[in-house]
């Protein structure tokens, strides 16, 4: 995956070198809104995300679209999630708009595979500066057709861990199901 995300493995029919740029060349980086706990609950309209992910509903919306969201505050502090559609990012969330020759799924698979808690400001209540990240260097594939390709490609491969992980999981809930028959003496082998 990481050799994807670099460039140093290339999907078929794609040429070109990529080029070396800055995050902020890339996206824009904005925090989101203040929002109150009571204004957020379990039942609203729009999801509500703040620096550790999802915290709710609330009834109003900041976004609409296609964002990634980096957890600028807090535990979670540097996670990386993509978004879609209305939704409120809270002010401990930073909301990635990629520029328009920018695949954002690209982008979200690239920023979360950067590790950016490392860069998070050492203090108390850790946190990341905006204008720290848009410094970070990223290789970039020429072409927003070569982005969208790398992360379909990825999202497939995720899809299809998830359906292994899926059965590796059913698999193990059988064999402590037999396990449980077999030495209780339930089921006996002949």
């Amino acid at each position: 995956m990481q050799q994807l995300l670099t460039g140093q493995t290339r999907l078929p029919g794609f040429s070109g070198e990529w080029e070396v740029r800055y995050l902020g060349d890339l996206c824009k980086l904005k925090s989101g809104e203040s929002i109150t706990a009571a204004r957020i609950d379990g039942h609203s309209a729009y999801l509500c995300y703040g620096g550790n992910g999802l915290r709710g509903y609330t009834s109003t919306f900041t976004h609409d679209g296609k964002y990634a969201l980096i957890g600028r505050q807090d535990a979670l502090c540097g996670n990386v999630v993509g978004v879609e559609g209305r939704f409120f990012a809270s002010e401990h969330a930073l909301v990635v708009t990629a520029n328009t020759d920018i695949a954002i799924e690209w982008l979200t698979y690239v920023l979360s595979r950067m590790n950016l808690n490392q860069y998070s400001e050492s203090s108390a209540q850790p946190g990341l500066s905006a204008s720290k990240l848009v410094m970070l260097r990223i290789d970039a594939p020429s072409t927003a057709a070569e982005q969208t390709a790398v992360a379909a490609l990825l999202s497939d491969l995720d899809a299809e861990l998830a359906a292994l992980e899926a059965r590796l999981s059913k698999t193990r809930a059988l064999k402590q199901a037999m396990m449980q028959e077999l030495l209780t003496g339930r089921i006996r082998l002949l």
